[in-house]
């Protein structure tokens, strides 16, 4: 009996030290404890593994031999940034706050960590289009581009829905008499869901699925929530269902493509523009030791039909390019385009 007793001691301490923490080796702010952390937040954590079909433990191979102690933090950061370019997700961000020598790191952005818009310029709508211009709110702006075409520009989609609502009264009053509208995704960067799925509503005829969703909620890739299911249906007191062209472009991300997905499903409205950027995720923060901290996106978005567009985006009705140059003269090209399309 002492004989098992030890036995069943012995193996349990050998599995216990069989499950050691990858962590336990390392100082906090080792350089290979660092890059393990942020691998292993991103191996619990990240939805998009199996869309993306990534072998996340090759990766892990590839650049974990290449540090050790001596490691300094540019270097760090050089592999860090390469293991996370290999996910080419926009939603994916480093914030390297206590190396500040050091710049944000996403794949849209340059090597100071600068994002650069060169497709939209919503000044040049208000000097040159626009009749009027109503600004409720500091992320909404409407106006008339002649007496039957109403224009609203939606720069985000943050707050909550009540926070749209008002201006979306003001705004849909003021095209009662209008035929058709322009609604301006092109720099619309994100926001939350909900409120995409009520201003959507009002724009909608009849109700659709749009979108299903999904989030991490256990260590392991396959390990998420139950789906949860997005339809467009009418919202407000007021809708507005004359034709409808809704301008994106590669800026047009997150909230903004959940937005977009809800309008399309509508047969008065169609798509001009640029493809969207293809992120919609959730995309919470997360911190290393050293304090670095780091986005990660949690979830698996589909369209209607089971389809994930990350990293691919939306895919316009009518394709339009943006001219950097013809903005810089003050024409917006692109608008002309939709302009003629919406009525034709």
């Amino acid at each position: 009996m002492k004989n098992s007793f030890l036995i069943l001691s012995l193996t349990a301490i050998l599995l216990i030290s069989c499950q050691k923490s990858l962590f336990e080796e390392f100082q906090n702010t080792d350089p290979a404890r660092i890059f393990t952390e942020i691998w292993k937040d991103f191996d619990e954590n990240y939805g998009l593994f199996e869309v993306k079909k990534m072998d996340w433990d090759s990766v892990y191979q590839s650049h974990f031999p290449l540090i050790n102690s001596a490691t300094t933090d540019d270097q760090l950061y050089s592999e860090v940034t390469a293991m996370l370019a290999t996910l080419n997700d926009k939603h994916v961000t480093l914030f390297p706050a206590s190396s500040p020598d050091l710049p944000r790191w996403s794949v849209d952005l340059d090597d100071n960590g600068i994002y650069h818009n060169d497709v939209f310029d919503l000044q040049v709508i208000k000097d040159h289009y626009l009749t009027d211009l109503h600004q409720p709110s500091p992320f909404i702006h409407y106006g008339k581009l002649d007496p039957n075409t109403g224009y609203i520009h939606l720069q985000h989609l943050d707050g909550h829905w009540k926070d749209y609502e008002k201006a979306i009264d003001a705004a849909l009053a003021s095209f009662s008499k209008a035929d058709g509208l322009i609604i301006d995704l092109r720099d619309c960067s994100g926001g939350y869901d909900p409120v995409a799925q009520y201003v959507a509503g009002r724009f909608c005829k009849e109700s659709y699925l749009f979108m299903t969703t999904k989030k991490k909620n256990g260590p392991a890739h396959n390990d998420f929530s139950d789906p949860q299911l997005y339809y467009i249906k009418p919202t407000g007191k007021t809708q507005f269902t004359g034709s409808i062209i809704v301008m994106t472009s590669s800026i047009t991300a997150s909230a903004g493509e959940t937005l977009t997905l809800a309008l399309k499903t509508q047969s008065h409205i169609k798509q001009s523009g640029g493809i969207t950027s293809g992120n919609y995720s959730d995309n919470p923060m997360w911190e290393a030791s050293n304090g670095w901290s780091y986005t990660i996106s949690i979830g698996d978005y589909r369209d209607a039909n089971g389809t994930s567009l990350e990293s691919i985006g939306i895919i316009p009705d009518v394709e339009i390019a943006s001219d950097k140059s013809s903005l810089q003269t003050g024409r917006d090209l692109v608008l002309e385009k939709s302009l003629e399309i919406l009525k034709y």
